[in-house]
């Protein structure tokens, strides 16, 4: 005899549950014998404060004049020379940062030392010299070849180049 088969009636589809807007529950934290500690406190944005004034000096004043204070090669009366780039022989770079270096010593204007390399320049080498001196410039220029310098005297950036 043939075996009948057992055909198990569907099964039954079970409704949805309804679903809540409660947040799902933490763990439980483990308690310890400590006291709570407190939060921290706002901390403030004070200036420091200025060391006790000494003998001979000014007070405060002294203290912010040396926050501000330029370079050290500046207080020592020397002119530090740093060459960026230089696109020139060598006899004409020396003559521009011996040219420039005592006008940076006398802390001279810029638009003094730019005027001051553009004509000793000009009269030695022919016309046309630009020169620009600053601490904060950028630029895009053209030059003649074989006569561009960028330079730094402290912190004074000189360009001087023939157009």
């Amino acid at each position: 005899m043939a075996d009948a088969a057992t055909i198990a009636p569907p099964a039954e589809e079970k409704p949805p549950q309804p679903t809540t807007c409660e947040p799902p529950k933490e763990p439980p934290q483990p308690t310890t014998c400590e006291p709570p500690k407190e939060p921290p406190q706002p901390t403030t944005c004070e200036p420091p404060k200025p060391p006790p004034a000494e003998k001979g000096s000014k007070g405060p004043l002294d203290y912010i004049a040396g926050l501000l204070k330029d370079d050290d090669a500046e207080d020592k009366g020397d002119v530090k020379i740093n060459i960026k780039q230089c696109e020139m022989p060598d006899d004409m770079k020396e003559h521009a940062t011996s040219t420039a270096t005592p006008l940076v010593k006398e802390k001279k204007p810029h638009k003094d030392i730019a005027s001051a390399l553009k004509k000793e320049f000009d009269s030695k080498y022919e016309p046309t010299f630009i020169c620009i001196v600053g601490t904060d410039f950028g630029s895009s220029i053209t030059h003649t070849k074989d006569c561009f310098i960028y330079m730094y005297l402290n912190k004074t950036a000189i360009m001087l180049f023939k157009v």
